[in-house]
């Protein structure tokens, strides 16, 4: 394949990517201008909780199956069986440790409804665990259309099931019972639009090729995973369930958008920066980065500026009266979205390059800085503090990923 076909699929899979991030974007303002007129910010703060222990312990069990058969030169095939047989156990394994979760997390945050919430949600990992694992072959080949299509489906039924659930059953229970449906349909679309059919037949060659990649990307899920979470951790700590949800659907609404539409540029480069390292293209490797960096950057700018100059009129059009005092914290929000968006390009280059430990050590530190931002700002300025000192660790840890890249 000539430079000039990778050039081709980064555009292809960004413009798809970025389209799907789209659709995801305003399928989401329609669900959260509903939910939020049925739930209360309590709810969605309590559902913020529920999914910081499932994202919590899939991160610590990561297994690097879909980097892994990304990054290798063999069919499928090869890994096809074992990679099933290891994200059952895997989901199995998520549910059990989820199962103590329910009870300490329960008591950290003095909320007696987390441990039922969290107990019936160990039903999410464990019905994932039997997703095709052939659909990472989508990523690998470049199908980025069918590979998003296949999120647009699972999406579009977990916010339908949501919402008819909410018009039911006006509680946490109805975003909760969402994501349980929409992962029974997430399964059965795999298999659907996969004509491979893994078997449960475990070979501990292909296992140790799959596990050769986990520890040092088990790190970087991990961190990963505390980077975009550890906000909804402390806030719901050191203010309440109801700030929490007025910070959920003011992230969804500001810093979510900036921040999907990088991960799908991460996505869509990350195959194509690791063709090209493989192949020893550096010139047009750094030109594709430089380019990758830019473009974001720009997209990003434009999609903020709306929200940043007129917030209460969109929270009020979107989220509706009782949800207003989020406008006093979306702008602050948005930039830090714009600010993260350029760091996961960094990371997509660093992945391809495996190159793991500079991305790591850029995880810690902005972990480390956004976490002494919201304890430091959030006992004074409270839920406004809390998001300063986000948009601050993003600001001072973005030129430390750059340089970097830079290094190398």
């Amino acid at each position: 394949m000539v430079a000039m076909g990778y050039k081709q699929y980064a555009i292809a899979g960004f413009s798809i990517q970025s389209l799907q991030k789209v659709f995801i974007f305003f399928l989401n303002f329609l669900k959260i201008t509903i939910l939020a007129r049925l739930l209360k910010p309590t709810d969605f703060g309590l559902f913020s909780l529920v999914m910081i222990a499932i994202g919590l312990t899939e991160s610590f069990t990561q297994t690097g199956i879909n980097t892994t058969i990304v990054q290798s030169k063999k069919d499928i095939n090869y890994f096809l069986d074992t990679a099933w047989v290891i994200a059952i156990i895997r989901g199995f394994l998520i549910g059990v440790i989820m199962l103590v979760l329910a009870f300490a997390m329960s008591n950290f945050y003095q909320e007696d409804l987390l441990f039922p919430l969290i107990t019936v949600a160990t039903l999410i990992p464990i019905i994932k665990g039997f997703i095709n694992p052939a659909i990472a072959q989508w990523q690998k080949n470049f199908r980025f259309a069918k590979e998003g299509l296949y999120h647009a489906i699972h999406l579009t039924a977990e916010v339908l099931m949501q919402i008819v659930l909410a018009l039911i059953w006006k509680s946490v229970w109805a975003l909760l019972g969402g994501v349980i449906l929409a992962a029974v349909v997430e399964v059965i679309v795999s298999f659907i639009m996969n004509p491979q059919r893994p078997k449960f037949h475990y070979r501990s060659d292909r296992a140790r090729h799959i596990f050769s990649n986990s520890k040092p990307l088990m790190l970087a899920s991990v961190l990963t995973y505390l980077n975009d979470n550890a906000d909804d951790f402390l806030i719901g700590k050191m203010l309440d369930a109801h700030q929490l949800g007025i910070y959920h659907n003011s992230y969804s609404l500001s810093h979510k958008l900036n921040y999907e539409l990088s991960k799908s540029a991460h996505h869509g480069l990350m195959p194509v920066f690791s063709n090209l390292h493989k192949e020893d293209e550096q010139p047009r490797l750094r030109r594709a980065f430089k380019s990758s960096i830019f473009s974001t950057f720009l997209l990003s700018l434009a999609l903020s500026l709306p929200l940043i100059i007129w917030p209460s009129f969109f929270v009020n059009l979107i989220l509706g009266d009782q949800w207003l005092e989020a406008s006093q914290i979306i702008g602050i929000l948005v930039l830090a979205g714009l600010v993260h968006s350029l760091t996961n390009i960094v990371y997509a280059l660093q992945i391809a390059q495996k190159r793991y430990l500079p991305m790591n050590f850029h995880l810690l530190v902005s972990l480390l800085l956004m976490i002494a931002g919201i304890i430091s700002l959030t006992p004074t300025y409270g839920l406004y503090g809390a998001c300063l000192g986000i948009l601050l660790a993003r600001v001072i840890s973005l030129p430390i990923s750059l340089l970097s890249v830079k290094k190398n």
